[in-house]
């Protein structure tokens, strides 16, 4: 270790009484310190309370990886400023303080705006091991003998603080026997097999509802029953408005009335006219084309009351909203299906998907009966979401059940998959989550 200068004035004695008691409240600072992330920032920034300088790096391990640099918590591994440290680290000696000039380092012209030009490499050795190196930077050059001394105690503080730090890792990990026998426990009870489960929202539909749409284009008069009530085959579900209809059959009747006058009127003068003769023909197709426009129009009088195909319930939103309201052909109205069935739609979110095989097993639990479950089997899947009103995607699962429900009834779907590894089954979602950054 260098010795320390004679000091002859007594402002040179001051500053050495100064830079010793700094140079204990740092040594004091490090027996705190309580990891090595700490040790490091306390390396790069807090040498700076014994010392003066304006630039440190802290080179550690054999390859003299960077891993602080002062005035900053984070660094960027890859900025101009780490490759310049990089490409000089091989420059320094682990046995010996030596001195450095920017300019006469690689590349040390190109960065002299940003850099200061004097620079001290301190190794951080202690009996004979080289735990890294502490490089310091300054604007004013190193020839304070006392003051290099100073820095070689520094360096010695730093490698007893990460020579204690090496001893407790390499500590030996003691397990004792009854937490032996407990980890032995969890891994048995994590082997134990359980099935992949999916669960999502489950509601009863209809198994093979009939849907009442607009038969045509108008305005939707009025529905003659309340959402969910029974019907009868044949009784009349909604009424759409006649008027235009009617008017149009009106016409198409006159029209047809007119086109049957002209042609026996033809006839009568064809025996004699040969103009009125050769009329005979269009006449004729007129008449056709004027019954096939009642035919439509009568048709369309005809369905105008909508009526319901089969015995069964009415499932609509609300009857005063459709009440005046216009509608398109084909436009959906109402669905007319058994009050019971045994069909369960279940949603499942994108994140709860697992694979699980075509004829699954499926348990549903009704919100009305949480003791009860009835089970079944899954029979199709959407191989596409649907989105929600809330903009959230559900993937829609279909099961047949062993007995019928109640039309509408809600609650928790659970679809069964393959038997798997318990602690696998635990660790799906932080795997799932882990994935995408290894």
């Amino acid at each position: 270790m260098t010795p320390i200068s004679n000091i002859h004035t007594p402002q040179e004695r001051a500053q050495q009484t100064e830079m010793l008691a700094r140079f204990v409240a740092f040594n004091d600072r490090l027996h705190d310190v309580a990891d090595v992330e700490t040790l490091n920032f306390v390396a790069v920034n807090e040498v700076r309370n014994v010392i003066v300088y304006s630039h440190a790096v802290l080179y550690l391990d054999n390859s003299l990886k960077i891993k602080a640099l002062s005035g900053t918590p984070e660094f960027d591994s890859d900025g101009t400023y780490a490759h310049w440290l990089n490409s000089v680290k091989n420059s320094f000696s682990l046995e010996k303080i030596e001195h450095h000039v920017r300019d006469d380092l690689k590349n040390g012209q190109e960065y002299s705006e940003l850099l200061p030009p004097y620079w001290l490499s301190v190794p951080i050795n202690r009996q004979g091991k080289n735990y890294g190196i502490l490089f310091l930077g300054r604007h004013n050059d190193w020839s304070n003998l006392y003051e290099l001394a100073i820095v070689q105690r520094v360096g010695a503080a730093l490698a007893q603080s990460f020579h204690t730090f090496s001893l407790n890792v390499r500590k030996k990990i003691q397990i004792r026997k009854p937490v032996f026998l407990g980890m032995v426990v969890c891994c048995l009870i994590g082997l134990i097999p359980v099935h992949t489960t999916m669960v999502g929202r489950a509601e009863i539909v209809p198994t093979d509802p009939v849907q009442i749409v607009a038969p045509f284009e108008g305005t939707l008069m009025n529905i003659s029953l309340d959402p969910n009530q029974a019907v009868q085959k044949g009784q009349v579900l909604a009424q759409m408005d006649e008027a235009q209809i009617s008017d149009a059959l009106i016409v198409a009747r006159q029209t047809l009335a007119v086109a049957r006058v002209q042609y026996n009127a033809a006839l009568e003068s064809g025996v004699d006219d040969l103009k009125s003769r050769s009329e005979i023909g269009p006449l004729r197709d007129k008449i056709v084309s004027a019954q096939a426009d009642v035919a439509y129009q009568q048709s369309l009088l005809d369905r105008a009351s909508l009526r319901a195909p089969s015995n069964g319930i009415a499932l609509f939103a609300d009857r005063l909203s459709w009440t005046g309201k216009p509608v398109q052909p084909g436009e959906k109205i109402m669905i007319i299906a058994e009050k019971r069935s045994a069909t369960l739609k279940i949603a499942i979110a994108p994140d709860g998907l697992w694979e699980v095989p075509d004829n699954a097993s499926v348990i549903f639990y009704n919100n009305t009966r949480p003791d009860h479950s009835v089970r079944g089997v899954m029979t199709d899947r959407a191989y596409a979401p649907r989105q929600l009103g809330d903009m959230s995607s559900v993937y829609e699962f279909r099961a047949k059940l062993d007995t019928d429900a109640q039309l509408g009834d809600e609650g928790t779907g659970k679809i069964l998959g393959a038997r798997m590894p318990l602690i696998f089954w635990l660790l799906r979602r932080p795997w799932h989550t882990l994935r995408v950054w290894l």
